[in-house]
């Protein structure tokens, strides 16, 4: 009797030993795993407090129907919002103009953060990453932040992801289709090119020189829509350059950069009135394309933006 009752103990906990690593495998199974970069980001559940900080990142979120885990957002700072989410843009609650200070961040008591660049881990910005991780909070950088060039995949792998993070990989799986097929019909419209439009992304003047997008999102974009950037070469994101260089590789169209109140007019009037530019083509013959920098920041609005210099590359095809 002894030993019956001392082999079914046994049995009972061989069994109760069972269930618990059933149950351990059982979470390590539902634990989801991203790719984020070089950076590997494990969930045991859903994050439920989200900030989203630039405004072409809190577009994208709000795409992707996340506006009830958004408990901060970077103000809008590079307006217009797009207008179909103007509305829902306005409820959210604002914590910064682009990054707030590590103890603002903190007393919202995020899940997750998402942010664009690594240079928003500064001493005067967010602080440090580790310093962040330590409070328990995800951090989820865009992808093509870990690139010195960018292009319209990671943004579609940033959609993909969050979509995955969120539960909502139908959304994200709609807005990266939809995107995809507007560059396609893009594409389609403009055929054959014979020769591509030569294009200078032109953000700003800086200390008698150009500030121009060479391997930036941008780039991906004026390549998408048929065009050639003729800043390409450098190999680096933005970089600033002389006039006299402008003037010898001689755009065709000049894409103007329009933010924080500063028109995009005014700029072009100011390339118009710089002697060393007046014999590029696209002085000469009025070309300018006006962009907002979240049309052409990494996000949602991307594929319209291809669309957009499409046709101002080539209007005759449209």
């Amino acid at each position: 009797m002894i030993k019956l009752l001392l082999i079914s103990f046994s049995i009972l906990i061989l069994f109760c030993t069972g269930c618990g690593n059933n149950q351990n495998s059982s979470i390590e199974s539902n634990q989801l795993i991203v790719n984020n970069g070089d950076r590997t980001l494990s969930f045991n559940k859903q994050p439920e407090r989200l900030v989203t900080l630039r405004q072409h990142i809190t577009e994208t979120a709000l795409e992707l129907n996340l506006d009830n885990y958004i408990v901060g957002a970077s103000e809008a700072i590079d307006p217009p919002v797009v207008k179909h989410l103007q509305e829902r843009y306005a409820k959210l609650p604002i914590i910064a103009e682009k990054y707030p200070s590590p103890e603002v961040l903190f007393s919202y008591e995020p899940d997750i953060i998402w942010v664009d660049r690594k240079w928003a881990f500064v001493k005067n910005q967010l602080g440090s990453m580790e310093n962040i991780e330590r409070q328990g909070i995800k951090i989820y950088l865009s992808e093509a932040g870990f690139y010195d060039s960018s292009k319209i995949d990671y943004v579609y792998d940033d959609i993909y992801n969050m979509g995955k993070i969120f539960n909502n990989e139908q959304r994200a799986n709609e807005i990266v289709q939809q995107m995809k097929i507007k560059v396609d019909n893009v594409q389609n419209q403009l055929g054959d090119i014979d020769k591509k439009v030569k294009v200078l992304d032109f953000d700003s003047g800086r200390n008698n020189m150009a500030f121009v997008g060479c391997r930036c999102m941008a780039d991906s974009l004026i390549t998408l829509a048929g065009g050639e950037n003729i800043f390409q070469d450098i190999d680096k994101e933005w970089a600033s350059v002389n006039w006299e260089e402008i003037m010898q590789r001689n755009p065709d169209v000049i894409i103007v950069h329009e933010y924080r109140g500063i028109s995009g007019e005014s700029k072009i009037e100011i390339l118009k009135s710089n002697p060393l530019l007046q014999e590029v083509n696209a002085i000469k013959n009025n070309r300018f394309i006006i962009v907002n920098l979240d049309e052409i920041y990494e996000g949602s609005r991307n594929a319209e933006t291809v669309e957009k210099l499409a046709k101002g590359f080539y209007p005759e095809k449209f």
